[in-house]
């Protein structure tokens, strides 16, 4: 690897670093992007049809639009999210290895960096200059029951890229989720989640994370024991008045009767994030070509008016916004499809990655596994539509037991319980 692409190659696991965010209001930079671009990148024709389809889409919303920005930002957070994955896939040995080795070092920086932001230790006059190129920078937690963020915008990205890194980790480092050292990482990582990063979106994932690993005759006692585990956290914890927001919230839900209604409550908690999917997917069936690519703002509107919910009526938008809200685009991958290229999109977007996600080798595998339902309930319910690390740490994953030209890799050890 050169250096230009060593460089880049530890910028795709950070794409939350700016270094033209005095330019640009994204909060995802296209490193993915970057490292993508070059000769020996090989689109599969599902894919193909797939790009076709959106950047037709864009072209057609040119003349809605006073700029060219508009469309042209939605269009390339879709590419610069997706097709990354279509190197990865196919990079050689030594490139993998590089890769593999450029991760550790970036998780080992986000844990560190966590653990000095959650201390005090961060030095408040470089704040400034981290806030140059990572938006909402702080040297501290940020206050309010949310924790730290490492090298991310907030808590709430930085818990879905650690529990991918931690995934990714266990996987590279071959550690069996059964033996002494496993269960130690497992529960560092939960305490690492609850105690540190502090965000909801955190114990999804952690929950996520741990159901994965089950066989599924053992899914529905595993379940029970988590729950169990986790109930004992949450009713031990959620009393204090510093409790983390992520334990709070969910003390809050059963103490006030949240679960004998949980629409109000998930709409209060999730802000526009389960509203917006939630409307996307059903615009995208009833709109079967979509809004158009850079058409989500009206459309979202619409979206919401459809299913019942004013976008001024809810208090994250009146706060956020006031009377000048433009819409939302929703917060995952598959959803924002469903809004701006419709079900037809969505279509052609799993005609591309279906001959990945159906290949047995990644769910036999605990640690493969794992990523792979991660990227399954990131793309189609919680994420972020431009976010390219569900598709990195997939094709990282999918790179572990196929080899570059596409065949299993057998292994002397076999596959994990």
């Amino acid at each position: 690897m050169t250096r230009l692409r060593r460089i880049l190659g530890a910028l795709i696991f950070l794409p939350n670093i700016m270094p033209l965010k005095a330019l640009f209001s994204a909060e995802i930079f296209p490193w993915a992007f970057l490292y993508a671009l070059r000769k020996d990148l090989r689109l599969t024709l599902g894919y193909g049809l797939f790009l076709g389809y959106i950047v037709l889409s864009a072209v057609l919303m040119l003349g809605s639009f006073p700029s060219v920005l508009v469309p042209a930002r939605a269009l390339f957070a879709l590419i610069n999210a997706s097709m990354i994955f279509f190197l990865l896939i196919h990079v050689n040995d030594e490139e993998y290895g590089g890769l593999v080795k450029l991760f550790h070092g970036v998780f080992l920086a986000n844990l560190v960096l966590c653990l000095v932001q959650y201390f005090g230790l961060f030095p408040p006059f470089l704040e400034p200059i981290f806030r140059l190129f990572i938006d909402r920078f702080t040297h501290e937690i940020y206050g309010g029951g949310r924790g730290v963020a490492g090298l991310f915008a907030e808590p709430s990205y930085a818990s879905m890229a650690i529990h991918y890194y931690f995934a990714f980790f266990m996987l590279s480092k071959k550690i069996n989720p059964r033996s002494v050292l496993g269960i130690s990482a497992i529960a560092g990582i939960v305490l690492f989640d609850l105690f540190i990063i502090r965000s909801v979106t955190g114990v999804v994932m952690i929950l996520i994370y741990l159901m994965s690993m089950q066989r599924a005759q053992y899914l529905l006692k595993a379940g029970l024991v988590v729950m169990l585990l986790l109930g004992g956290v949450i009713y031990q914890f959620g009393r204090s008045p510093n409790a983390p927001r992520s334990v709070e919230t969910a003390y809050d839900f059963f103490k006030y009767g949240g679960y004998q209604d949980p629409m109000p409550w998930l709409l209060e908690q999730s802000g526009f994030r389960f509203v917006s999917v939630w409307a996307a997917y059903k615009y995208g069936f009833t709109h079967p070509l979509g809004s158009g690519v850079g058409g989500w703002g009206q459309a979202s509107i619409q979206a919401m008016d459809d299913i019942g919910i004013k976008a001024s009526a809810m208090s994250f938008f009146a706060t956020a916004m006031g009377s000048e809200y433009q819409g939302v685009r929703p917060t995952s991958f598959a959803a924002g499809l469903m809004l701006e290229t419709g079900v037809v999109g969505l279509l052609l977007f799993l005609v591309a990655f279906w001959p990945y996600l159906k290949e047995k080798a990644l769910y036999r595998d605990v640690h493969t596994r794992s990523i792979t339902i991660f990227f399954l309930f990131n793309t189609f319910a919680l994420g972020s539509i431009g976010d390219p690390l569900p598709f990195i740490f997939l094709a990282l994953a999918y790179r572990s037991v196929m080899d570059a030209s596409g065949k299993p890799i057998v292994t002397a050890e076999g596959d994990q319980p």
